[in-house]
């Protein structure tokens, strides 16, 4: 055998181990940027309601949201809104087909914005954990707190985002406040 054979060998291996490989990097690629989403953030949250003390009729709670990007790029919020919601010791615990049979919350306390009106947006970069706060006033009467929490990902995708936070109003609070 001549060598003009080993380089037609060596050629036709060359035409089959290329696209193969195209075929594997492609794959590759779309199982990581598509199926993974390793091209958008991967935020984790959780909500937190802090009480500071109480003057006259309220209760000073400060309303924390933290959001943890896990993922490899940037998250871009620019609609990042919150409500808070109250039951006094006088209602009745009635439930709400408006969201699947949970506890109604019958009084609204503030709905606002994590974001102030001086910004247009925030940004979480990958491997951050960011707490963004509202210090808010709360009726001395409430018994328990609602927190909602919700923004949207800017990221084109059209998704949004919720989570929140149930607490009791502390006894102390009373006894003490």
């Amino acid at each position: 055998m001549d060598i003009k054979y080993w380089e037609t060998v060596a050629e036709l291996i060359q035409h089959v181990i290329t696209p193969g490989a195209l075929i594997v990097g492609g794959i590759w690629a779309y199982r990581r940027y598509i199926v993974e989403e390793n091209n958008y953030p991967h935020i984790e949250t959780s909500s937190e309601i802090t009480f500071v003390g109480s003057q006259g009729d309220f209760w000073i709670v400060e309303l924390i949201a933290i959001l943890n990007n896990k993922g490899k790029v940037q998250h871009k919020i620019n609609k990042f809104e919150f409500d808070l919601a109250a039951i006094y010791a006088e209602d009745s615990i009635d439930v709400t087909r408006k969201y699947g049979g949970q506890v109604k919350f019958p009084h609204k306390v503030v709905k606002g914005s994590f974001i102030p009106k001086t910004f247009e947006y925030f940004t979480v970069g990958p491997s951050v954990v960011a707490k963004y706060s509202y210090v808010a006033r709360v009726p001395r009467k409430a018994t328990y707190l609602l927190l909602d929490c919700s923004f949207d990902y800017a990221d084109g995708r059209g998704f949004s985002h919720t989570f929140g936070k149930t607490v009791q109003v502390p006894r102390w609070l009373e006894l003490n406040g």
